[in-house]
């Protein structure tokens, strides 16, 4: 059978992108097997970051500050509460103007409160932010290192958001949570 030009250009680019699906489908299928037959490891960076000596310091000095804050802001709501229960028993004796004057001192006062309490809580959340970066940089050198090590081909995070299922993984947990405090986590910690 004879083709047309126009009908063998239309075989060809058949022909082309169907060499391309299977090379393709193909170089996926041996990267899911694996060269070796696939070894896989998984690692819970929460628990790491939760378990090692790192991070549990870092959670005990923020509930130690939290403490300490609510103390104060606790102190700063009673003085707050005490300011409006005076006006409201004087509100009646008061004039007009003393009554709105005290009124808006009270409002301030309360946006104060409001206000430090919002930028604590902000505060508070960006340096867990930070102490967990910094844990997890560490980790993932290390992780990185401990695959290379023992042949692994990948490592995933158990709960990152695309992993699951991994049929019997080596979780490498625990190893690297006594590894990095072993190791003493991120050797730029101690100067700080």
């Amino acid at each position: 059978m004879i083709f047309s030009s126009r009908q063998s250009s239309k075989l060809a680019h058949v022909v082309a992108v169907c060499l391309a699906f299977f090379l393709v489908t193909d170089k996926s299928v041996a990267v899911a097997k694996g060269s070796s037959g696939g070894r896989y490891a998984v690692v819970d960076m929460q628990a790491v970051i939760l378990n090692v000596d790192e991070g549990k310091q870092a959670r005990a000095d923020l509930e130690k500050e939290i403490k300490g804050k609510e103390a104060e802001l606790m102190k700063k709501k009673a003085e707050l509460d005490k300011l409006n229960k005076n006006w409201k028993d004087q509100a009646a004796l008061l004039s007009e103007e003393a009554r709105l004057k005290k009124q808006q001192e009270f409002q301030q006062k309360f946006m104060a409160l409001r206000n430090d309490e919002m930028k604590f809580q902000s505060e508070i959340k960006r340096k867990e932010q930070m102490a967990t970066q910094k844990i997890a940089v560490s980790v993932s050198k290390m992780v990185n290192d401990l695959a290379k090590a023992r042949g692994y081909e990948m490592v995933f995070e158990t709960n990152s958001a695309g992993l699951l299922y991994l049929k019997d993984p080596v979780d490498l947990t625990k190893e690297v949570i006594a590894a990095f405090d072993k190791k003493g986590g991120n050797k730029n910690s101690a100067k700080k």
